[in-house]
């Protein structure tokens, strides 16, 4: 019934807002809003996204709350009239219904429809929130991209004298800018999606070639992006892509804001 609803918003173009599974869980601060194809840790979730997928083609565009908190129970065993374990499905009203309960902290539900409402509220009110990016970095995911950009300055340019940042800023970069992607893999009609769940093929550059490798003055990219940039000019870039050098300036200008520069 919900992956139905679901693809019938999507089709008819109605804005929808779905929660995954708030039971087994403990942690408030777990709680995120993203994206459907960056729901993690959550089983209903993965079967939601499965059945979008397979039955209707859709992979993404649904805003979702979730816990990035791994479930700490499973379904409770299912027991008959007499006290004994039975089949659930010999149970169910329709296939696939769950009869099986899983044990639920009764604020982490609440605090789901807490974040639902908030994001209604401020749709309605045309107020642009800035949500938290799902993260799967860790500390030392971003000392490698800090390596790399100082390796890659020392190749390109013989120095890194002109790196102005460190490690807490680069988090803030790549984390709080470009959400973990690409600069050229942003959606501005996504909810918070998630960050790449790898480095391998991600590296920092700078925007402008003439001006230092800054906070305000450095994007993430893959490599081959790179060094495609690094082999043009803003002027060719604003000329032929007017769309992708106005947002990635509006992006460059948040920071210049966030930092007072």
């Amino acid at each position: 019934m919900q992956v139905a609803l679901l693809a019938a918003c999507v089709r008819r173009g109605l804005k929808v807002l779905s929660a995954t599974g708030a039971g087994a869980r403990a942690d408030p601060t777990r709680i995120r809003l993203a994206d459907i194809r960056e729901s993690t840790n959550d089983p209903l979730s993965r079967a939601v996204r499965h059945r979008l997928r397979k039955d209707y083609g859709i992979e993404s565009g649904i805003p979702v709350v979730f816990s990035l908190e791994k479930p700490k129970a499973k379904l409770l065993p299912f027991k008959g009239l007499n006290g004994e374990e039975e089949n659930p499905s010999d149970y169910q009203v329709v296939p696939g219904f769950r009869v099986r309960i899983i044990p639920v902290l009764g604020m982490i539900p609440a605090i789901f429809g807490q974040v639902m409402a908030s994001y209604v509220v401020t749709k309605l009110a045309g107020l642009e929130v800035q949500t938290e990016p799902v993260v799967n970095f860790d500390i030392d995911h971003y000392h490698v991209l800090h390596q790399r950009l100082i390796e890659h300055e020392e190749l390109l340019y013989g120095t890194s004298m002109q790196v102005e940042v460190d490690v807490e800023e680069v988090v803030y970069i790549v984390k709080d800018l470009w959400h973990g992607r690409s600069a050229r893999d942003q959606c501005t009609k996504d909810v918070g999606r998630g960050m790449w769940r790898a480095i391998n093929d991600l590296m920092l550059v700078r925007w402008d070639q003439a001006k230092p490798a800054s906070i305000s003055n450095l994007v993430l990219l893959k490599f081959k992006e790179a060094n495609e940039h690094e082999s043009r000019s803003l002027e060719d870039i604003k000329e032929n892509e007017p769309e992708f050098f106005s947002r990635v300036t509006s992006v460059l200008k948040r920071a210049e804001v966030d930092f007072g520069l």
